[in-house]
């Protein structure tokens, strides 16, 4: 498998030639680029530049190049990563109005319609060409992007004209299913027949299949344009794709079709997914994170490149003279500094690329936020080629089997993930995402003491197989309101007792000691703390790292602690660490008694290099 690279790059939608300047001058050459044809959520325009494709066939690509060259002449060294916007322009939207061919608000059945597909894969060859031709020495990686914010999500919720039916009749056909004479109708596909929560595999079958051939479908279209462009560049380039956001969407996983990641990430046709940092939960403090599961990334040898949009103090909310946005948002220059220092070391540390998202400019003014940005530069450089194997012995496990079974229009969808990362961040020691298959890799599950089934509801029989070995070895498992209940065809209630050790619906926190392994069991997913969190994963003979609740991050050279407040923190290290370097100042500490007091500023991230074996050589102690 090829090795890739690992970006660490500048992006913004609008030309801000001066800050890409700024960039340049620190040695941050690498600028994602996005000549767009399209408008966003708010009716604005994506770019500053005119459209490139003006009719079928017919295109103008003066304005691309307006682009690239004032981005070569702001840094003469760029290098480029392109999006390219496959979004239907108002043109095509409305030649193809009877068939909803807007692929921004619909994106499944634009993507059905043979008309789309043809004028589309036509816009696509033809913006490769001209990009191959004059630029294609300076580009690294090219992003086919489509659908609602341009990360290929579907917001057509489920309907259907006569071309998306015809691919979900041959769906059926070719998976040797009943072939139906309709879609399932709105009041079946959101219909959750198993206490409002889940889809029943028995009652709500179709539905199920139905929300399933979605994410198939879109993630078939991306590895068609993905081999598309790899031929037609006929060249070594990397591609990736805004996919995958199982950890990020609520029940909204189901709907907008980002469930079949691994199947994209096995194509081959992917070198790499995208995804904005998390969004509910990035203020100072919090502790970030990614949107896909960086377990089965890894398990398939691809990479990932985390956009960091996180808006500063000083962003730009104004999209047009009576267009304003209002965001969460770091509150000052030492909230920016500590800020992305927590989101750089959070990549450094997972091995992902990284861009730093301008969107409309006034993210990075300050030299100080420059320096930083230097600083952080020379230990990427120095630390990005580095793979040392991750140190959490927690994981949260998802499966996107059993979250098509999740009620996408509950208020309480987001518990099942995005909420269980951030008490994680919280309970002083590194956690990782991965998907329940990840877990079936040799090796796989033996560095993790305590698990969280956070979405573990569907387990056929090969899958109940599985489990059984993955329990074993003395870990402890957390399962949330229902265990494997379903094997596909129907609810099984008296599996909970089974894997569980008590019935469905046990009200508490039930611990069942078992020969191999332990469980514990919440029925509602909402009463679990941080307290009772860091509880459960300390009885599971989990390092705890620092008793602040607090974010960890760490692998087995680096490690990172991000606090909203100063003052001296006890930090404890693993048993064969025996001095750190904190990597921002340079200072050097010796451990004793495996730890360390360090004296935090307000807010603050420490970023240190781990260092085991003898203390000789190391310089003095701080």
């Amino acid at each position: 498998m090829k090795k890739l690279r690992r970006f660490f790059a500048y992006r913004s939608f609008w030309p801000e030639l001066e800050t890409v300047r700024r960039f340049g001058e620190i040695g941050i050459d690498t600028v994602a680029v996005f000549p767009s044809n399209t408008r966003n959520s708010l009716g604005e325009p994506y770019s500053k530049y005119p459209p490139n494709w003006l009719w079928f066939d017919a295109y103008d690509f003066g304005p691309v190049k307006r682009q690239f060259d004032d981005l070569l002449s702001a840094n003469p060294n760029a290098e480029f990563l392109v999006m390219l916007d496959l979004n239907s322009p108002l043109w095509l939207t409305r030649q193809l109005y009877a068939v909803n061919g807007d692929s921004y608000a619909n994106l499944s059945e634009a993507i059905s319609m043979p008309r789309w597909q043809e004028a589309t894969g036509a816009y696509c060859d033809a913006i490769i060409d001209f990009l191959e031709a004059r630029y294609g020495d300076r580009i690294r990686a090219y992003i086919p992007a489509c659908g609602s914010t341009d990360e290929w999500m579907d917001l057509s919720d489920g309907g259907a004209g006569k071309y998306k039916l015809e691919r979900y009749r041959e769906y059926c056909r070719l998976k040797g299913l009943p072939v139906p004479d309709d879609i399932p109708p709105r009041s079946r596909r959101s219909r959750f027949g198993f206490e409002n929560v889940l889809r029943d595999p028995a009652a709500d079958a179709e539905s199920i299949r139905y929300w399933r051939f979605t994410s198939d479908l879109v993630c078939d279209t991306i590895i068609e344009f993905a081999n598309r462009i790899r031929k037609r560049c006929n060249r070594e380039i990397e591609l990736g794709a805004f996919y995958g956001y199982i950890l990020e969407l609520g029940g909204d996983w189901v709907k907008k079709g980002h469930l079949a990641y691994q199947k994209l990430l096995a194509s081959g046709s992917i070198d790499f997914l995208i995804s904005p940092g998390t969004y509910e939960h990035r203020m100072i403090g919090d502790g970030g994170g990614f949107m896909v599961p960086m377990g089965t990334v890894r398990r398939f040898g691809r990479n990932y490149l985390h956009e960091c949009d996180q808006r500063t103090h000083c962003f730009n909310p104004h999209l047009s003279p009576v267009v304003k946005l209002e965001f969460q948002h770091w509150q000052d220059e030492a909230e920016d500094i500590a800020g992305m220092r927590r989101e750089m070391a959070l990549s450094l540390i997972h091995h992902t690329s990284l861009w730093w998202f301008d969107m409309w400019g006034g993210y990075y003014q300050s030299q100080a936020v420059f320096d930083n940005l230097a600083r952080m530069k020379e230990l990427w450089d120095r630390y990005s080629g580095d793979d040392s194997p991750g140190r959490a012995e927690i994981a949260l496990v998802v499966d996107p089997a059993g979250a098509s079974l999740v009620n996408d229009e509950a208020e309480g969808a987001d518990r099942f993930h995005r909420d269980l990362c951030h008490l994680l961040n919280h309970v002083g020691a590194p956690f990782e995402a991965v998907s329940f298959d990840d877990l079936l890799e040799p090796g796989a599950v033996e560095k993790y003491k305590f698990l969280i089934f956070a979405s573990v509801f569907e387990l056929d029989a090969e899958r109940r197989r599985y489990y059984e070995q993955i329990a074993n070895g003395g870990r402890t498992i957390l399962w949330l309101y229902a265990a494997g209940i379903s094997d596909g065809i129907q609810m099984q209630l008296e599996r909970n007792r089974e894997l569980a050790g008590v019935p469905f619906g046990t009200p508490g926190l039930s611990r069942t000691e078992y020969g191999s392994h332990r469980t514990l069991y919440l029925h509602r997913p909402e009463e679990l703390t941080v307290p009772l969190l860091r509880q459960a994963v300390r009885d599971a003979g989990v390092h705890i790292w620092t008793e602040e609740a607090a974010p960890v991050f760490a692998n087995a050279r680096l490690a990172a602690f991000h606090t909203a407040s100063g003052g001296e923190r006890r930090l404890t290290f693993p048993a064969e660490v025996t001095a750190v370097t904190e990597l921002f100042s340079g200072r050097r500490f010796e451990l004793r008694n495996h730890s360390l007091t360090y004296p935090f500023e307000t807010p603050d991230t420490v970023f240190f290099e781990l260092h085991t074996g003898s203390s000789e050589n190391r310089g003095p102690a701080m």
